[in-house]
């Protein structure tokens, strides 16, 4: 017999009764120890924290516990793990009320701040006064808005109150790269990612997180809503207004992983530097410099994103590619050219194939003396 209780928690209730699939399964422990917990065949994960993994399902269940703030961001916290705990103190420390949403082994839903009643008018509201004590919560509560922005969900006024408030205490600045990049990759994964920036904004927090972004919500709410675009792309877009070197500047502070720092300085390279009237040689310089003929797949990848922010047409894109890959190296080889001579009757072939092209991107080049 064993006396402790579980309960399904967090986005597992959240997106069941949002109707929405249940992925990953939360529980907490009431009324257990570890040593309890790992006689029945749990595996402790956390050592900071009481998680383990059950024996079969692997899925994680955590002891109820309460914290205590005592240093300063997000890791300044004492955690009381004992057994007496109650579950409504393990969910009055959540961010949300609609994360604090409890299940019993028999269906009964435990809802002791209104979660329900927040899902149903489409609210994000922080729990309790404690949402202060954690700066991490104001990238959550934006990747939420962003995340349930089709539902139609928004921040409480109150919320974005204390959300302001700790973006003026400066404990955003305590954030670690990895924690800020983890929330906001999975910002980018949703077709509403713009939200989460926008939110940001008027929370006080993207100058203190994002410094050098240069946002304007304006441009990128109706692209960053494609459905079709990758996470990727969609950072792409996000930055495309801010100049390469400060953009290099926010990626390494951040720790971009480089499948999104490469395209994002290529497309702000080019809404910097070029232009869609550019002359064959420069198209060529642009192309090479992009590795358009060797790598198809990125160059498609980022070709979207350029023809939306310019709105050209990638079928335009793609024949510039393709006229450029049309010079075979060895015919040229053939006419006895090797080294760095065939490097430059390469580059001279590709200019003169793409000046030949009935482009309307392709401007004339001017004589040269």
């Amino acid at each position: 017999m064993t006396s402790y209780q579980t309960y399904l928690v967090g986005g597992a209730v959240r997106d069941e009764l949002l109707g929405l699939q249940v992925i990953d399964r939360d529980w907490v422990v009431t009324g257990a120890t570890p040593e309890q917990l790992e006689q029945q065949g749990y595996q402790q994960v956390g050592k900071q924290f009481p998680v383990f993994l059950h024996p079969q399902s692997k899925e994680e269940y955590a002891l109820a516990r309460k914290e205590k703030k005592q240093g300063v961001g997000y890791t300044g916290f004492i955690c009381d793990f004992s057994p007496d705990i109650s579950l409504e103190e393990d969910l009055e420390r959540r961010d949300l009320t609609i994360n604090a949403i409890a299940q019993s082994e028999n269906g009964e839903l435990i809802d002791p701040f209104n979660g329900q009643q927040d899902l149903n008018d489409r609210i994000l509201r922080h729990v309790s006064q404690a949402f202060t004590e954690d700066p991490l919560r104001v990238l959550r509560a934006a990747r939420f808005a962003a995340r349930f922005h089709d539902f139609g969900f928004t921040v409480a006024p109150d919320t974005l109150k204390l959300m302001r408030t700790i973006s003026q205490s400066g404990e955003l600045k305590t954030l670690s790269a990895e924690r800020v990049w983890k929330e906001t990759e999975k910002a980018l994964c949703t077709s509403h990612s713009g939200q989460y920036f926008s939110v940001l904004e008027e929370a006080g927090a993207l100058e203190s997180i994002f410094s050098e972004l240069v946002w304007c919500e304006q441009s990128y709410t109706t692209l960053l809503s494609q459905g079709d675009l990758t996470p990727q792309q969609r950072w792409a877009i996000t930055c495309h207004r801010t100049p390469v070197l400060e953009l290099q500047a926010l990626q390494q502070s951040l720790r971009v992983p480089n499948q999104f720092k490469l395209l994002a300085e290529q497309v702000s390279q080019f809404m910097h530097q070029c232009s869609t009237q550019m002359t064959a040689q420069q198209w060529e310089s642009w192309i090479m410099s992009v590795s358009a003929v060797k790598k198809p797949q990125p160059y498609e990848r980022l070709i979207q994103v350029l023809s939306a922010l310019t709105q050209t047409e990638p079928q335009d894109w793609l024949a510039l590619r393709q006229q450029a890959a049309s010079v075979s190296p060895a015919n040229l080889i053939k006419q006895g050219f090797s080294g760095a001579e065939l490097g430059q009757a390469l580059k001279e072939a590709r200019v003169q194939a793409l000046s030949k092209m009935d482009s309307a991107f392709i401007v004339p080049q001017s004589d040269e003396s």
